[in-house]
């Protein structure tokens, strides 16, 4: 059976309707919340440019890792809710499909316009998205950048891979590490995210 990405979509909003005073909501497992995108990117990237340029590396290294072990830990605890096994997993008739489940959440979350570009099971990945919120937030703030500014994204994706192929959870984590070779903060059309195995494996969970 194909995801229906549509009624993962629907779920969210419906669920996204209960929330508390500061924003927090509760739902597919998870608390997640509710803040402007435009304070997460100005946390971001001030963060980012405020280093020496030396350190500018590492800060933007230090971005993609918090991403990445975020996302881990939040599609776990989303893949294994009740509203995942009511919704998701009925669709769900192959490890793809399982990928897809998680783009399709992504987006439900308002966190891109995502495609599924190429899979090589337990090997690479290739995902693009033709929105996103950091490099619209890059260009509005900053103008065009001579690198890729979709910090979140790029870990998440990674962290896809790492829940799908790598071993059990929390074990898997950082089984595979992600570039960013297009970015529409750069001028390119969409935003790119090559994910591979990662050369260096650590266990930080």
């Amino acid at each position: 059976m194909a995801i229906d990405t549509q009624k993962i979509i629907q779920a969210i909003m419906e669920g996204s309707k209960y929330r508390d005073a500061k924003g927090i909501i509760p739902i597919f497992g998870v608390y997640l919340s509710l803040f402007s995108v435009d304070y997460y990117n100005k946390l971001s990237f001030e963060f980012e440019l405020m280093m020496e340029p030396s350190r500018q590396t590492k800060a933007e290294q230090l971005l993609i890792d918090a991403a990445q072990e975020c996302g881990y830990a939040t599609f776990h605890g989303i893949r294994t809710s009740k509203e995942w096994e009511k919704i998701v997993q009925p669709m769900i008739e192959t490890q793809e499909d399982e990928l897809q489940g998680f783009i399709s959440v992504a987006i439900g979350l308002g966190w891109g316009n995502i495609e599924l570009v190429k899979l090589v099971p337990g090997e690479n990945l290739v995902l693009r998205a033709t929105e996103s919120y950091e490099a619209d937030g890059y260009i509005s703030r900053h103008g065009l950048s001579k690198s890729g500014k979709c910090y979140m994204l790029r870990g998440v994706s990674a962290a896809f891979m790492d829940l799908i192929y790598g071993d059990s959870y929390p074990e898997g984590y950082n089984t595979f590490t992600a570039i960013e070779p297009k970015c529409r903060a750069k001028g390119d059309d969409f935003c790119e995210f090559v994910v591979q195995k990662s050369h260096k494996k650590e266990y930080t969970c």
